[in-house]
């Protein structure tokens, strides 16, 4: 279906033509630089190339790609060249703020070094994978030795600890389910005992700045928790993308998608519609005539959160806001 959408769009037109796919992901990471998502997708071409996906999210809410490149491995030497050649392509990188990747990615501390100034944080969607993922192996005493859906709940609790302080607090009741330890809030962590646990302490407890939510308080992130959106932004890019697929057939298949991607952007900043604010007061409808319905979301959210926490002055008979 495709490739019969390809050639009917396509048609006879020049190379020249279809680079300006490429030029509309360059105007696309300009408009969006502050979040960067990235995904490494395998088995997408018969040379068994890695595609190495970058995207931003744009007015809309929705993603989209701003550079592919394919690479033999996901070593440091190609994941390099990938970077510089996206930062070359984009002199606006120094804009990119916060970098959301999967922890199958190589080198974390990789990307912090070519980007310099940014904060890299894990996808949820892939820590909730891993985790239910490690726990099936049956190194750590098959599906009877302890209650999984219990330390699951434990560990998206430590996701959604705002505070250190609620973070320590499930994670000693992770050592509860299953270590058999009870700790109170004074007690220092202990080392871990059972297999999972350690498992756990050694490859994600290290690493909670990146993946718990107490430490993205300060991190632009725009709500941007997992790059799931790159898995699913055309489908899923895996099922479009065959491992029988010559090279030069798959860098075509992207270059099409990214054409229909452009197409579909356009019809949306064209389109006419009308969105209505029932609780919105005078600043916020102000704010709804001058941007999207995704960004008006966005900061009415955090409007509301300010309004609640204002304090209250008492002057007299009145109380001013």
């Amino acid at each position: 279906m495709v490739a019969r959408m390809r050639e009917r769009r396509r048609g006879g037109v020049s190379v020249e033509k279809r680079i300006e796919t490429t030029r509309q992901m360059r105007r696309w990471f300009k408009a969006f630089p502050e979040v960067l998502l990235i995904d490494a997708t395998h088995n997408t071409n018969e040379s068994r190339y890695k595609l190495f996906s970058f995207m931003v999210n744009d007015v809309y809410g929705h993603g989209q790609y701003v550079h592919h490149s394919l690479m033999e491995n996901e070593s440091e030497e190609c994941l390099t060249d990938a970077i510089r050649a996206f930062k070359s392509n984009n002199p606006s990188w120094q804009d990119v703020r916060v970098i959301v990747i999967d922890k199958d990615m190589g080198e974390l501390s990789l990307l912090e070094k070519e980007f310099g100034d940014v904060k890299v944080i894990l996808c949820h969607f892939h820590l909730k994978k891993y985790i239910r993922t490690e726990m099936a192996k049956g190194e750590y005493g098959g599906q009877s030795s302890f209650d999984k859906d219990q330390v699951e709940d434990a560990v998206d609790l430590m996701r959604q600890a705002t505070l250190i302080k609620e973070y320590t607090k499930y994670l000693k009741y992770m050592y509860f389910l299953l270590d058999g330890v009870q700790l109170s809030e004074s007690d220092k962590i202990p080392e871990a005992k059972q297999p999972f646990l350690k498992y756990f302490m050694r490859n994600w407890h290290t690493i909670k700045e990146r993946w718990a939510l107490y430490a993205r308080s300060d991190v632009p992130h725009l709500g941007n928790h997992t790059n799931n959106r790159l898995e699913t932004s055309w489908g899923h890019i895996k099922d479009i993308l065959k491992p029988d697929m010559a090279l030069d057939e798959c860098v075509d298949t992207l270059m099409f998608l990214q054409a229909v991607a452009e197409m579909e952007y356009a019809k949306k900043t064209m389109d006419v519609g009308q969105m209505r604010y029932e609780e919105a007061d005078n600043e916020l409808q102000k704010l709804a005539c001058e941007v999207s319905p995704h960004a008006y979301r966005l900061v009415e959210k955090q409007y509301w959160i300010q309004w609640i926490a204002r304090p209250a002055t008492t002057c007299g008979s009145f109380t001013l806001q």
